[in-house]
Parts: structure tokens; sequence; C-alpha cells
């Protein structure tokens, strides 16, 4: 069994629902919560709503999402990224399954709010000719492009999209030659204050952590909190996968 002082691990193969919140056994005070589904058909929210205060993110890996935000909808196609920002109306209205995607939502706070119903005629899908969107509202983004994998994704500095609470990386390396590419620094650190969070789409990471050597296997999210020493062992490949970090702080002591 796990040391869940040390480490946290969970399971999200052919789950559909929350996987990390702060209601579940082995979650803690983690200050994000993790949604997934698992091939499900498409569906429709029951209302529009915004978050006064927390993020919300959509990550598609199958089947295709449809999101209205801030009155406009949009398409979100298999492995593309969907960002929204506190106070922004929007509302998932249906799409193309079955549907494999993430939620990620941070801070954890219990902030949602509704603001209106699901206009009719809402289903009339434009097809942007550029996939790349950037807006007031957020942006969308699609991880598929070169420029956007084995990198900070969203955050701040060198990440490509700023975030004022997390910091996230996705990575894709299809061959063990390709792990060149991983620009992450590797060594023995831990954070003050803020949690880091490893998921696993394919292959496998080895963590160390304190003192015990850790796999996270496709269809695994591993969470370690503040105060712990860990550090990236290995990478099995091909391997998917994405790892954030909040909240987004200065904290990391490298030892």
């Amino acid at each position: 069994m796990p040391d869940h002082r040390t480490f946290s691990r969970f399971t999200f193969r052919d789950r559909t629902g929350h996987i990390v919140a702060p209601w579940i056994s082995g979650a803690g005070c983690a200050p994000a919560i993790i949604r997934h589904s698992a091939a499900v058909p498409p569906w429709t929210d029951h209302d529009i709503h915004l978050h006064t205060d927390s993020e919300e993110y959509y990550f598609v890996f199958q089947g295709e999402l449809h999101v209205l935000v801030d009155g406009v909808t949009m398409t979100l196609k298999p492995h593309e990224a969907l960002m929204i920002k506190p106070g922004v109306p929007h509302a998932v209205v249906g799409g193309m399954g079955p549907i494999e995607h993430f939620v990620l939502r941070m801070p954890a706070a219990a902030d949602r709010q509704a603001v209106g119903r699901i206009p009719a005629g809402h289903a009339t899908i434009v097809e942007e000719s550029e996939r790349e969107l950037r807006a007031e509202w957020g942006c969308r983004v699609p991880l598929t492009g070169a420029r956007y994998q084995n990198c900070w994704l969203f955050g701040v500095g060198q990440a490509h999209f700023h975030s004022e609470v997390m910091c996230l990386a996705h990575l894709d390396f299809p061959s063990a030659e390709s792990l060149g590419t991983d620009r992450h620094s590797h060594r023995l650190h831990l954070h003050r204050e803020s949690w880091e969070f490893y998921v696993v789409l394919r292959g496998t990471r080895v963590l160390r952590i304190e003192q015990e050597l850790v796999n996270v296997s496709a269809g695994e999210v591993l969470a370690v909190p503040p105060q712990i020493k860990h550090v990236l062992h290995g990478t099995e490949t091909p391997f998917e996968g994405f790892e954030f970090r909040v909240p987004r702080l200065n904290d990391k002591v490298e030892f």
C-alpha cells in the first residue's frame, strides 16, 4: 500500500467521474479537481455557468466536444485543450462520441454559479480555420502542434499560455530517442507549498519519492504533496501524459 503521507495514486482507466477531488479519500487537501470521461456518449450541461475563482481546463483525447464559451459555440477535437478563465460563462452543449476527456479545475473551490439556460440553436458549429484561439475568455490549443509538446504549456515565464494558478506541461515521447527533447530539470527536489500531479496516458513514468521508486503507468494519476522529496527517475516509451503543479508558486527547493 502507498504511504499517503508521501504520495497518492488514482486510477482513471475505464472510469468516468471525479478522479481527484477534496472529498475523495487519499486526495487530502489537494488544491485541484480532476474529472475523467471514458468513451461516453455526447451530453449537454444543465445550464450555463461560471466559476468565480477557479480556472477550468478541458483536454479531449477521443471524440469531439462542443463547448459554449462566452456566447460562442466552438469545437474541441482530439488532442486539443481548452482553458476557460474565472468569471466566463460556459457549458458543454454536445459533441460527437464516444468521448474521452479530462477536466481540470483549480483551485478546488465550490465556486460554481449558474447564470442562465442553454439557448436553442446552440448546436450550429462554425468550423474555424485556425485551431489555436486566444481570447479574453482563455484559449484553445492543438496539442499535436510540435511547439506545444514537451514544454510548459500553461504557466508563466517560458509557458506558451498564461495561467494565474498553475504550471502544466504536455509530454509526448514516441521513442527512447525522443526523450532527448525533455527539457525538465531532473534533480531531487520538493515544493514548500505546491502539489505536483503526474497523469499518464501511454507508457510509464518512474519517480523516486523520498526513498521509494514508484511506477506511474498508463491510466494512473500520481499526486505528490508539498514537502516531499521526489525526482523523475525514468520514462518507458512510447509515452504521453501531462504534469502540472498547483498553486503556481516559486517554491522549488533542489538538493
